[in-house]
């Protein structure tokens, strides 16, 4: 996998790129047989002649791709299908790339490494977890002590959840109760559309409510692992990393999280241009959760902009100053972005829905799947009712009242006359365009936009511009 420990300096000459070593993914199966054993093969070819699937694409996560090439051919000789790698993905890895498999007009996804279990819209999909390994023995003797006479909770991230049952069958002796959960995708592949099909997702089945339960986590620190603390309530969570053998609290580090997460909804609750970040275009149901959100902002009269920018970084969203805050509609586990590297907060569907609503506080609930959330929207949306908009709330983030800027208010619609400034064409009022309010603020707005340059100036004529490549141009010197 591409490592990237420092970034390079605008100014620099394009050496430091070229001259990087790039350390390549760690092969875990070095001959066809281990690759065979280590990823399931024979189970998914006969998944894939079960569904008579002719085209299949392959996707793995970056630190699997060593191992790819031996995955595909020993899949070539044992089924009748085309196969091919999908080698990068539009979104997270976690996700299952429909959009990317479509290009090549496959009937099948194979889908390996950690997934967010989110469910597929259009094209079936087999489930390739992994199996590492987990020395039980050792799990239990540090529990001993921790969860001693508990009601536990037993979770694992994917590649751990073949041995789940046993690691139940061992806490039992320590324990008052174990619960195990389970993956209803792990042994069969998920068609959508199709009557008994298993849903992706973790199941369990409690006796007691959820808070009477400890948490024990079989897995390394991962997005899945925060999505289940922030999710469910427990009374409290440990996790088990079997690659270095620790045993953690977490509650601790929810507490935190969730600190910061309300003050990302603070800012949020200030800001009056939000812009709608698709994260995914695989999740079941993310239209409607894009269009319930244009609905919600609007009508608290704040200014909206949807952007699609694939993979969420820190310089993508930094081309658009104008936005105040983002929300991103994502999978479960990409859209809690820790938004410390970010000009703008990054929140939630939910978190946006938090900061919106005047008549709701945040109880400690949090909700990050898109059918919990609709539901959550239409029960929050007729309990709200009418309020008084012209009321301006007290800013937590400030410490000041903000009187909001109503861009979608329509007794706003007399205001929206152009007026001419000084006998030039500069249109002074924009008719609620947040992008060129914003651009009419700035200094400079580009060439031909001074407001004190000659006005009866002869307009410059085109010359020749610079050719070549940005890294040597036709007129520098060796």
């Amino acid at each position: 996998m591409s490592q990237v420990n420092n970034p390079v300096a605008i100014d620099n000459d394009g050496s430091a790129v070229l001259e990087r070593n790039v350390e390549p993914s760690k092969q875990l199966a070095h001959t066809v047989a281990e690759a065979v054993e280590l990823y399931d093969v024979d189970r998914t070819a006969a998944h894939i002649a079960e569904g008579g699937y002719s085209r299949v694409a392959l996707q793995f996560p970056d630190e699997l791709l060593a191992d790819s090439t031996l995955v595909s051919a020993a899949l070539q000789e044992r089924t009748q299908a085309r196969v091919f790698i999908l080698a990068d993905t539009s979104y997270g890895s976690c996700c299952v790339d429909e959009v990317a498999a479509e290009h090549y007009a496959a009937d099948a996804v194979v889908h390996y490494g950690r997934t967010c279990l989110s469910l597929t819209t259009r094209l079936p999909v087999v489930y390739v977890f992994g199996r590492e390994t987990v020395d039980v023995a050792d799990l239990c003797a540090q529990c001993e002590t921790e969860l001693q006479g508990s009601r536990v909770l037993l979770v694992s991230d994917v590649q751990y959840a073949h041995v789940l049952e046993d690691i139940g069958k061992a806490l039992e002796d320590i324990c008052k109760e174990v619960v195990v959960s389970r993956i209803a995708v792990q042994d069969c592949a998920y068609v959508p559309g199709a009557e008994d099909a298993a849903e992706p997702g973790r199941l369990w089945d409690l006796e007691h409510p959820i808070g009477e339960y400890t948490m024990l986590y079989v897995g390394e620190e991962s997005l899945t692992l925060t999505n289940l603390l922030v999710t469910q309530r427990c009374q409290s969570a440990f996790s088990y990393a079997p690659q270095t053998r620790t045993l953690r609290a977490e509650s601790a580090r929810v507490n935190r999280h969730l600190s910061r997460r309300y003050h990302m909804v603070q800012r949020a609750r200030d800001a009056n241009v939000v812009g709608i970040v698709v994260g995914t275009l695989a999740a079941v149901r993310y239209q409607s959760v894009v269009n319930a959100l244009k609905q919600l902002i609007r009508r608290a009269g704040k200014k909206f902009y949807v952007f699609v920018v694939g993979k969420l970084n820190v310089a993508k969203l930094a081309n658009f100053p104008e936005i105040e805050a983002y929300v991103l509609v994502a999978c479960p586990e990409n859209s809690l972005v820790d938004s410390k590297d970010f000009y703008q907060p990054v929140v939630t569907p939910y978190e946006l829905l938090l900061a919106l609503s005047r008549s709701h506080e945040w109880t400690g609930d949090y909700i990050t799947d898109f059918h919990a959330f609709l539901n959550e929207l239409d029960q929050r949306t007729d309990d709200d009712g009418d309020d008084d908009e012209d009321v301006p709330h007290f800013s937590l983030v400030t410490g000041t009242l903000r009187q909001a800027r109503r861009y979608n208010d329509p007794r706003a619609s007399s205001s929206r006359d152009v007026t001419v400034q000084g006998g030039s064409t500069e249109i002074a009022q924009y008719m609620g365009s947040a992008g060129a309010e914003h651009l009419l603020a700035r200094a400079f707005r580009g060439l031909g936009h001074d407001d004190q340059e000659d006005k009866d100036s002869e307009p410059m004529l085109a010359v020749d511009g610079l050719s070549g490549i940005a890294y040597k141009y036709s007129h520098e010197t060796k």
